[in-house]
């Protein structure tokens, strides 16, 4: 197969990025379902970046791809929220669904591609890696900051909070408890207290074992208390209300459950590769060798 131009890749991959915006939104106006929505958005990207991958032999085009899905499809979103009725096309929650597929679905491809490219014949996939890992990063840092020291960043989190600090271990979880006892709440409010302080930590404890891959246990256990220290230790001097030492034990078990599902991904990968996931290597051998990222 005669190797791609540069240019050629480019125009690719901007015909590609629109075709799948296009796809994607047209269904977002034309369907109610989200499940239907997300399916077809679903498909669209994933037969785009096969495409981009068998023409262009390379994973950095897909960082490319996925950069430019990520920021239409954001700005598409940021102005129909901030728009008025009247928009043609109308807001819902099932536009973050479509900026999370634009994300995971090109990561999660090229992942198993890779994984299953024995020949090494598609390069640069620690490059791709690393550049789609960073957006996420910064979105994620962004977010959690927001959700902790914004004052009224998603009150039902926050509603059975009181006015003070909390230092007793597993306090409010107790008192919701009791209340769910009582039938004075629902069950549902003591599954989102929990799981929200738990599942958002689980990217956190995924990359930070990941960077701390060969350093010793010690230090990856302080690692995962490192974050959530950190940000109660601001919020006891900023928001006193929103300092609770059960969010840094929620947050150790998230970023355990993630730390976990890094070693369950490097398995697998070591598996069926015969190498560590990220390692530079030049072959598929299986090396305890230092983890790039």
């Amino acid at each position: 197969m005669r190797r791609r131009s540069h240019m050629e890749i480019s125009s690719m991959i901007v015909f590609l990025s629109i075709i799948s915006i296009l796809v994607q939104f047209t269904a977002y106006y034309f369907f109610a379902s989200p499940y239907l929505i997300l399916g077809i958005s679903s498909v669209i990207v994933i037969i785009c970046t096969h495409i981009l991958l068998e023409q262009s032999m390379t994973y950095e085009s897909c960082t490319v791809y996925t950069i430019l899905l990520l920021f239409i499809s954001i700005i598409i979103t940021l102005l129909t929220y901030l728009g008025t009725e009247t928009n043609m096309l109308p807001f819902t929650n099932t536009l973050y669904g479509i900026i999370a597929l634009n994300w995971s679905l090109p990561m999660l491809h090229c992942f198993i591609r890779n994984m299953f490219d024995y020949g090494s014949r598609i390069e640069k996939f620690n490059s791709f890696y690393r550049n789609v890992s960073i957006i996420f990063i910064l979105f994620y840092i962004g977010i959690l900051l927001y959700l902790s020291f914004t004052e009224n960043s998603l009150p039902s989190l926050h509603r059975m909070r009181s006015n003070h600090q909390n230092f007793t271990p597993f306090w409010w979880v107790a008192t919701q408890i009791e209340d769910y006892i009582n039938e004075m709440i629902p069950l549902s409010d003591i599954l989102t207290y929990l799981l929200s302080r738990i599942l958002a930590y689980v990217p956190y404890g995924f990359y930070g074992i990941l960077l701390l891959r060969n350093r010793s246990k010690l230090v990856r256990l302080l690692f995962l208390f490192l974050l959530p220290s950190v940000i109660e230790l601001f919020q006891y001097f900023i928001i006193p209300a929103r300092c609770d030492i059960d969010d840094v034990i929620y947050a150790f078990i998230g970023g355990s459950i993630g730390g976990l599902w890094f070693h369950l991904t490097n398995t697998v990968y070591r598996a069926v590769s015969g190498k560590n996931f990220l390692s530079k290597d030049s072959d598929y051998r299986y090396s305890n060798s230092t983890l790039h990222f």
